[in-house]
C-alpha cells in the first residue's frame, strides 16, 4: 500500500493538467518525440525477439550526443531510420552506421542487402627496391617459400614509426579512438600478441566480434578481438607500407 502511495504521490508531483487558454497556445507545437525504428533490422535470434544486450549495445552507442539521422522510409506509424555517429577531427574517421555496427556485434541481423559507404583511406603502397641493386634485409614475416615478407635493413624510419605508435597508442584511453564497426579494407591500429601497437588493415571479419587483420609493416596476419582495435591517426599514413 505503502508503494501505491509513493508511486500516486510521484504522478502528482509530476503531472498536471493544463488550462484551456494555455491548451490553445501549445496547440500550435507538433508532438516533439518521433517513434523511429532502424530500417531492415532484426534480432539476432528471431524466436527470442530484441535482447536486453542489443538493447544496452544501442544506448552505449548513440549515448546522449547528436547523432546524424537519415530518414529512409516510413512504416505504419514510425520512420525508418539509420544514425551515424558524428565523425571526430580525424580525416579517418569516417562516420559509421548505428545498424552496421549492431550487426557487427551480433545483437542484430540484417534482412535485406545493405550497401556501404565510401572506400576508407588505404596506406601508400610499399617502395620496391630496384632491379639488379643489393641491399641488406631482414625476412620478416614467411608462409610459404613463394609468399614471404622482407623488410630493408637500412630503414630507421620503421624504428621511430615504432617509438612513435607506441608513445601514442599507450597514451590513449579505452575509449578513445575506438573502432565501433570495422570495414574490410580499413586502415587501422592493432596491437599485437606482444602487447605492442603495430599499423594493420582490416582484411576479414571471422565473426564473434573477432576482425581479421593484416600488419602492414610486417605481413602476418590475426584474429583478434575488435577491442584491440583503435582508429589510425593522420599522421601514421606519411610512411608507406614497410
Amino acid at each position: 500500500e505503502g508503494t501505491a502511495e509513493s508511486l500516486l504521490n510521484n504522478v502528482n508531483d509530476n503531472l498536471r493538467k493544463v488550462e484551456e487558454a494555455v491548451n490553445v497556445e501549445l496547440s500550435c507545437f507538433a508532438p516533439q518525440a518521433v517513434r523511429c525504428s532502424l530500417k531492415d533490422l532484426v534480432p539476432y535470434n528471431l524466436t527470442e525477439g530484441w535482447s536486453e544486450e542489443a538493447k544496452a549495445e544501442f544506448c552505449s552507442v548513440v549515448g546522449s550526443a547528436a547523432v546524424e539521422m537519415r530518414p529512409l522510409g516510413q512504416d505504419r506509424d514510425s520512420l525508418l531510420v539509420d544514425l551515424r555517429k558524428a565523425p571526430m577531427e580525424q580525416s579517418t574517421d569516417v562516420p559509421f552506421s548505428v545498424r552496421e555496427y549492431l550487426v557487427f556485434v551480433e545483437v542484430a541481423r540484417f534482412y535485406s542487402p545493405v550497401t556501404l559507404g565510401r572506400r576508407p583511406l588505404m596506406y601508400y603502397p610499399p617502395v620496391y627496391p630496384e632491379a639488379s641493386k643489393e641491399l641488406d634485409a631482414v625476412v620478416c614475416h614467411i608462409n610459404n617459400l613463394s609468399d614471404f615478407y622482407i623488410q630493408l635493413v637500412d630503414n630507421m624510419e620503421s624504428l621511430l614509426l615504432s617509438a612513435k605508435l607506441q608513445d601514442c597508442y599507450n597514451a590513449l584511453s579505452e575509449d578513445k579512438l575506438r573502432v565501433y564497426c570495422p570495414v574490410i579494407g580499413q586502415a587501422c591500429v592493432a596491437r599485437f600478441e606482444d602487447e605492442l601497437w603495430y599499423r594493420a588493415e582490416v582484411i576479414g571479419h571471422p565473426g564473434g566480434r573477432k576482425v581479421e587483420v593484416r600488419y602492414v609493416d610486417f605481413g602476418n596476419k590475426q584474429i583478434l578481438s575488435v577491442s584491440d582495435l583503435r582508429k589510425i591517426k593522420d599522421e601514421f599514413f606519411a610512411l608507406p607500407a614497410m
